[in-house]
C-alpha cells in the first residue's frame, strides 16, 4: 500500500488513446463501420492526426446525398474539458447505432465531426492551449496554416461543406468550470447584419428554438443559463465566426459543468459519464424534433419564446443581465431564473 500510485483528475479522463481505442471499436463492428467514414483532416504541430468523421447513409445516388442538410460538430479545442469527448461519444454511439431514429438522421443529414480539435494539447496534458501556447478557440477569424492547422483546415472543410449543402447546425462542445448544469452559448439574431439569414424579421428568436428543445428533452440542460450575447472578446471563437462569416444561424457552444445540476431531480449531485453520454443522445433527438414533419411543436416553442421576449428591447435587457461567458457572478444567474420563472427541466413530448 505504501507504494500505491494515485492519479487525480479534474474530470472523467478521456485521452487521445481512449479516442483511438473507441474508434477501433466502432470500425471493428461491421454494422457501425458501414455508417461512418474516418480520415485525417490534417496533422498537428507534433505530427499527430486530427481525425474527421463523416456519418450519413452512404448512397450510390449523389443527388440523394446532395439534398441532405449538413451538421458540423467539434470538440476538445480545450484539452482539459473532457466532458466534450464524453458528449461526443454519446452522439457517435447514437448516430452509428441501429435505431430507426438514428437511420432517419443518417438518411436526412450529413454529419461532419472533428472529435479532437487539439490533439497535441490532449496528448501532452495541456488544460487550454495548443503546443503553440495559444488558445485555439481564439484563432478562428484568421488561423495560421502553420501554427493552428486544425482550425485552419476545419474552416477550409466547412467552406467546402457549405458549397455542397445547407448547414443547419454547428455545435462546439466544451466544459465549464464556473457554472452548473449543461447550457448553450449562441448568437443573437437581433445583432445580425442586414444581409445575414437570421436578420429577417421572421427569423427573430429562431436561434433559441434548438436550445429550448434541448431544455425540454434533458433533465440537466438549463435554458436559463444559456446566453446569446456576443461579447467583443468572443468574436474570434468558433461559434461567432461560423455564425458571422458562414451565415449559420444555429451556431452554438455546448457547455457541460465540471460540477453538477442545480435544479430538478439531480440538483446538488455531481454529473456522471452517463449524464454526458445522454446529452449526446439528446442533441441528436433534438435535431429530429426540429425537423419533425409536424411543425406544431416548433411553432409552440417559437410562440413561447416570443412571450418570454416580447420585443427587442426586453430581449436585449435579458441578454445583458443573464449570466455570460465573462461573468462569474452567481447573482446574474439567480436573477435570470427568477425573471423567467424557474430553472429548465425535462418536459414530456
Amino acid at each position: 500500500l505504501d507504494h500505491d500510485t494515485c492519479f487525480l483528475a479534474h474530470c472523467y479522463p478521456f485521452t487521445y488513446t481512449d479516442w483511438k481505442l473507441y474508434l477501433q471499436k466502432l470500425q471493428a463492428d461491421p454494422a457501425r463501420a458501414s455508417r461512418f467514414r474516418c480520415r485525417p483532416l490534417c496533422q498537428t504541430l507534433a505530427g499527430n492526426d486530427c481525425d474527421l468523421i463523416t456519418v450519413t447513409s452512404f448512397s450510390p445516388d449523389p443527388e440523394a446525398i446532395a439534398r441532405r442538410k449538413g451538421v458540423l460538430l467539434t470538440a476538445r479545442v480545450h484539452p482539459g474539458e473532457t466532458q466534450a469527448s464524453w458528449m461526443l461519444r454519446g452522439v457517435l454511439d447514437y448516430l452509428t447505432g441501429p435505431s430507426l431514429d438514428a437511420k432517419l438522421l443518417r438518411d436526412n443529414f450529413v454529419f461532419k465531426i472533428v472529435p479532437i480539435l487539439n490533439p497535441d494539447g490532449v496528448i501532452n496534458g495541456n488544460y487550454r492551449c495548443s503546443l503553440s501556447g495559444q488558445d485555439l478557440n481564439r484563432q478562428w477569424q484568421d488561423p495560421s496554416r502553420t501554427l493552428h492547422p486544425t482550425i485552419f483546415y476545419t474552416k477550409m472543410m466547412l467552406k467546402r461543406f457549405q458549397q455542397d449543402r445547407d448547414i443547419f447546425l454547428y455545435c462546439d462542445l466544451h466544459g465549464h468550470s464556473r457554472k452548473k448544469n449543461i447550457f448553450m452559448y449562441g448568437c443573437d439574431s437581433a445583432k445580425a447584419p442586414p444581409s445575414h439569414p437570421s436578420a429577417a424579421s421572421s427569423a427573430r428568436l429562431r436561434e433559441r428554438i434548438f436550445p429550448r428543445l434541448l431544455w425540454r428533452n434533458s433533465d440537466v440542460f438549463s435554458f436559463n443559463d444559456s446566453s446569446f450575447k456576443v461579447y467583443r472578446a468572443k468574436e474570434s471563437t468558433a461559434r461567432v465566426v461560423v455564425w458571422r462569416e458562414f451565415g449559420v444561424a444555429n451556431s452554438y457552444t455546448l457547455e457541460a459543468s465540471f460540477a453538477g445540476a442545480d435544479f430538478g431531480a439531480k440538483a446538488g449531485v455531481h454529473m456522471t459519464v452517463a449524464d454526458f453520454l445522454n446529452m449526446g443522445k439528446v442533441l441528436c433527438d433534438s435535431i429530429l424534433d426540429y425537423f419533425d414533419p409536424d411543425q406544431t411543436r416548433i411553432e409552440l416553442v417559437h410562440r413561447e419564446l416570443l412571450v418570454l421576449y416580447p420585443d427587442t428591447t426586453e430581449e436585449k435587457e435579458a441578454n445583458e443581465s443573464s449570466a455570460g461567458e465573462e461573468s462569474s457572478s452567481e447573482d446574474d444567474t439567480t436573477a435570470a431564473v427568477a425573471r423567467r420563472g424557474g430553472g429548465g427541466g425535462k418536459a414530456k413530448k
